[in-house]
């Protein structure tokens, strides 16, 4: 954030301009975009539908889960939080999780509130909830009038963060799948296609020794994914598969703000000629399968 809160001064684009060169090492002015990280950076800075703010939003995007797919893939709501003074640990029911609904990287879990150190967890709510994401981060566009909130959820899975699998859609249909594990301790993000073979490239994080194994209930997963992006051209959806049960995680509109850098540069244009066109990324791109 300390590159945010120095260049604040910048109007939007030359900020976005400078964001993009720092962080994808490319001069650019925007006005034709072509690869993935291009097209996002052109998106934020144009005018977002209340949709996209909609679904942003950690709260109120569960209604549009609800229609789209059903409340069976909603993970189980505690609260919702406008005041930190309002976070009763005593009425907990169990390992939970609190977040931020207004940004990013706003996450505290709680597998036993009974031995929270709840004073420190009250102030960083309270701090989340004086922070304005739009405008003191990165200038993320679909956050960009969110009213700050919290909500609290069950903790899904067994006392660990689940697994997060990352479904990247282009035109409602998947263009790559990336599977986020350990993602507090050792994380790891294995990049794959939709038919679950590696990518040969590489993002922020490195891939999981081995390839993760895909879900039995997949087809489903794709299935939940396709309906929760129909409605963009372009969008993560972000689920979790605890026991075979599939649960919606969030939606994405600008992917790590735009900021991470794909290697080899040529796969990001693949990337971009899929939102584009449609044009699934070259088999070169395509890690061969490793025998026996």
């Amino acid at each position: 954030m300390l590159f945010a809160r120095r260049l604040r001064f910048l109007p939007d684009r030359p900020f976005a301009l400078a964001k993009h060169a720092i962080f994808q090492g490319e001069l650019t002015t925007l006005r034709r975009p072509r690869t993935w990280s291009q097209l996002l950076a052109a998106k934020n800075l144009g005018p977002q539908s209340e949709l996209v703010h909609r679904t942003s939003d950690k709260y109120d995007v569960r209604s549009y889960v609800a229609e789209k797919v059903g409340e069976r893939y909603l993970i189980p709501l505690h609260a919702l939080l406008t005041d930190a003074a309002d976070l009763d640990f005593d009425a907990l029911p169990g390992p939970c999780v609190i977040k931020g609904t207004h940004g990013c990287d706003m996450t505290v879990l709680l597998p036993d509130p009974a031995v929270a150190d709840r004073a420190a967890i009250r102030e960083t709510v309270r701090r989340w909830l004086r922070t304005d994401f739009y405008r003191h981060g990165w200038r993320e566009s679909p956050y960009r009038g969110l009213r700050p909130r919290a909500v609290i959820e069950e903790f899904i899975g067994d006392g660990a963060p689940p697994t997060d699998y990352k479904f990247f859609m282009f035109g409602g249909e998947p263009g790559m799948v990336v599977v986020d594990q350990d993602r507090f301790a050792g994380h790891t993000s294995t990049m794959l296609t939709p038919e679950w073979r590696e990518f040969a490239v590489s993002g922020r994080f490195a891939f999981a020794d081995d390839l993760p194994p895909q879900p039995a209930n997949y087809t489903e997963m794709q299935d939940v994914a396709r309906a929760l992006s129909k409605d963009f051209d372009f969008v993560r959806i972000d689920l979790y598969n605890v026991d075979g049960r599939i649960y919606f995680g969030e939606i994405t509109h600008n992917p790590g703000g735009g900021l991470v850098r794909l290697q080899p540069r040529e796969f990001d244009l693949a990337l971009g000629e899929m939102w584009r066109t449609g044009t699934p990324v070259p088999e070169r791109f395509v890690r061969p399968a490793q025998a026996g």
